[in-house]
Protein backbone atom coordinates (compact mmCIF):
# COMPACT_ATOMS: atom_id res chain seq x y z
CA UNK A 1 0.00 0.00 0.00
CA UNK A 2 2.77 2.55 0.61
CA UNK A 3 4.34 2.02 -2.61
CA UNK A 4 1.09 2.68 -4.18
CA UNK A 5 0.90 5.90 -1.92
CA UNK A 6 4.04 7.06 -3.20
CA UNK A 7 3.13 6.17 -6.91
CA UNK A 8 0.29 8.29 -6.01
CA UNK A 9 1.87 11.54 -4.55
CA UNK A 10 4.79 11.69 -7.36
CA UNK A 11 1.73 11.48 -9.77
CA UNK A 12 -0.01 14.12 -8.24
CA UNK A 13 2.80 16.59 -7.64
CA UNK A 14 4.07 15.86 -11.47
CA UNK A 15 0.07 16.57 -12.74
CA UNK A 16 -0.01 19.31 -10.52
CA UNK A 17 2.81 21.53 -12.20
CA UNK A 18 1.59 20.41 -15.97
CA UNK A 19 -1.86 22.11 -14.82
CA UNK A 20 -0.11 25.17 -13.34
CA UNK A 21 2.34 24.82 -16.56
CA UNK A 22 -0.53 24.82 -18.94
CA UNK A 23 -2.59 27.56 -17.57
CA UNK A 24 0.70 29.93 -17.53
CA UNK A 25 0.68 29.21 -21.10
CA UNK A 26 -2.48 29.68 -22.32
CA UNK A 27 -2.43 32.92 -20.61
CA UNK A 28 0.60 33.97 -22.30
CA UNK A 29 -0.67 32.80 -25.91
CA UNK A 30 -1.91 36.01 -26.58
CA UNK A 31 -2.03 38.72 -28.99
CA UNK A 32 1.29 40.58 -29.61
CA UNK A 33 0.00 43.69 -31.44
CA UNK A 34 -1.39 43.37 -35.14
CA UNK A 35 -2.53 39.99 -36.22
CA UNK A 36 -3.86 38.71 -39.85
CA UNK A 37 -6.66 36.30 -39.57
CA UNK A 38 -3.78 33.08 -40.13
CA UNK A 39 -2.19 34.36 -36.65
CA UNK A 40 -5.32 34.81 -34.69
CA UNK A 41 -6.44 31.33 -35.63
CA UNK A 42 -3.38 30.14 -34.99
CA UNK A 43 -3.53 31.49 -31.43
CA UNK A 44 -7.36 30.53 -30.95
CA UNK A 45 -6.18 27.20 -31.53
CA UNK A 46 -3.01 27.03 -29.73
CA UNK A 47 -5.44 28.30 -26.86
CA UNK A 48 -7.81 25.46 -27.38
CA UNK A 49 -5.29 22.53 -27.31
CA UNK A 50 -3.87 24.12 -23.68
CA UNK A 51 -6.58 23.92 -22.45
CA UNK A 52 -7.94 20.13 -23.44
CA UNK A 53 -4.71 19.60 -22.35
CA UNK A 54 -5.07 20.95 -18.99
CA UNK A 55 -8.53 19.56 -18.54
CA UNK A 56 -7.39 15.91 -19.20
CA UNK A 57 -4.47 16.36 -16.29
CA UNK A 58 -6.90 17.91 -14.06
CA UNK A 59 -9.15 15.35 -14.58
CA UNK A 60 -6.36 12.21 -13.87
CA UNK A 61 -5.41 14.55 -10.95
CA UNK A 62 -8.91 14.15 -9.48
CA UNK A 63 -8.25 10.87 -9.92
CA UNK A 64 -5.28 10.64 -8.10
CA UNK A 65 -6.79 12.56 -5.62
CA UNK A 66 -9.78 9.61 -5.35
CA UNK A 67 -7.42 7.39 -5.20
CA UNK A 68 -5.10 8.87 -2.04
CA UNK A 69 -8.63 9.34 -0.17
CA UNK A 70 -9.11 5.56 -0.76
CA UNK A 71 -5.89 5.28 0.95
CA UNK A 72 -6.52 6.67 3.49
CA UNK A 73 -9.77 5.27 4.13
CA UNK A 74 -8.22 1.93 3.88
CA UNK A 75 -10.74 0.94 0.58
CA UNK A 76 -7.70 1.27 -2.06
CA UNK A 77 -7.71 -1.81 -4.70
CA UNK A 78 -11.13 -2.22 -4.70
CA UNK A 79 -13.75 -1.42 -7.76
CA UNK A 80 -16.04 1.17 -7.16
CA UNK A 81 -18.82 -0.70 -9.35
CA UNK A 82 -18.39 -4.62 -8.23
CA UNK A 83 -16.91 -4.57 -4.73
CA UNK A 84 -14.18 -6.98 -6.24
CA UNK A 85 -10.70 -6.03 -5.85
CA UNK A 86 -8.88 -4.71 -8.73
CA UNK A 87 -6.05 -6.62 -9.88
CA UNK A 88 -2.26 -5.48 -8.73
CA UNK A 89 -1.02 -5.83 -12.29
CA UNK A 90 -3.35 -3.16 -12.88
CA UNK A 91 -2.99 -1.15 -10.05
CA UNK A 92 0.54 -0.75 -11.10
CA UNK A 93 0.26 0.06 -14.56
CA UNK A 94 -2.60 2.78 -13.33
CA UNK A 95 -3.01 3.02 -9.72
CA UNK A 96 -5.50 5.74 -9.74
CA UNK A 97 -7.89 3.32 -11.85
CA UNK A 98 -11.65 3.29 -9.56
CA UNK A 99 -13.11 0.34 -11.78
CA UNK A 100 -11.03 -3.52 -12.44
CA UNK A 101 -11.37 -4.70 -15.91
CA UNK A 102 -14.10 -6.24 -16.37
CA UNK A 103 -16.02 -3.01 -14.89
CA UNK A 104 -13.76 -0.77 -17.03
CA UNK A 105 -14.97 -2.65 -20.43
CA UNK A 106 -18.26 -2.61 -19.15
CA UNK A 107 -18.17 1.18 -18.45
CA UNK A 108 -16.62 2.16 -21.97
CA UNK A 109 -19.43 -0.04 -23.98
CA UNK A 110 -22.01 2.50 -22.22
CA UNK A 111 -20.47 5.54 -24.13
Amino acid sequence: MDRFKEELLQKRRALANQVRETNASSLETGSDGVQDSADQAMTAYTKEFLLSVGDADRQVLRQVDAALEKIRRKQYGVCERCGEPIGEKRLEALPFVPFCIACQEEEERRF
